[in-house]
């Protein structure tokens, strides 16, 4: 009997988890997709003058709409092991590539329209913590980003199809 409410409990935790995760992706995804100087609205006003001045707009918009898509895959039970891990390498490169793109990339200096300017005077970690200071957006974000790579992984460790097959 033990083991039959262990089982429920965890089944419970898991779609729990689940939901926490839609949550969070949704979340995620709107503050991409929808950012005023970053997003889509960007992306909109590029493609009308015919250029791309920066090259976030287009791939904040795009990863947006893969994450609403690996939403609607998940939602029909399909590839939920590798849309956890595809998830999770999604947020890790939101991470790490707010963190490059302040740094080592010299806020984009290599785009043809962005002109260099790095911060030589504070380290990486320092410079990273003054942008996410001064940006709350991106405070948000970066919070909302690692939750939901924490869910991610999780949900990769203890949702697997072995689970699926204990709860039917």
């Amino acid at each position: 009997m033990e083991d039959i409410r262990s089982r429920s409990f965890f089944r419970t935790g898991v779609r729990e988890l689940r939901y926490i995760a839609a949550v969070l992706a949704i979340m995620v995804a709107a503050i991409h997709l929808l950012h005023p100087r970053l997003g889509a609205p960007r992306l909109i006003q590029h493609l009308q003058l015919g250029t791309l001045f920066d090259p976030r707009p287009l791939a904040f918009t795009l990863s947006a709409f893969l994450i609403v898509f690996g939403l609607l895959l998940a939602y029909n039970g399909l590839f939920t092991r590798r849309l956890y891990l595809a998830g999770a390498a999604l947020m890790v490169m939101y991470l790490f590539g707010y963190g490059a793109w302040h740094t080592v990339l010299d806020h984009g200096g290599f785009w043809p329209h962005i002109h260099a300017h790095g911060h030589s005077d504070t380290g990486v970690i320092e410079t990273i913590r003054i942008h996410l200071v001064d940006d709350s957006v991106a405070m948000i974000s970066k919070i909302l980003e690692l939750t939901l790579l924490v869910a991610l992984l999780v949900l990769y460790r203890v949702d697997g199809s072995d689970v699926d097959a204990v709860s039917e």
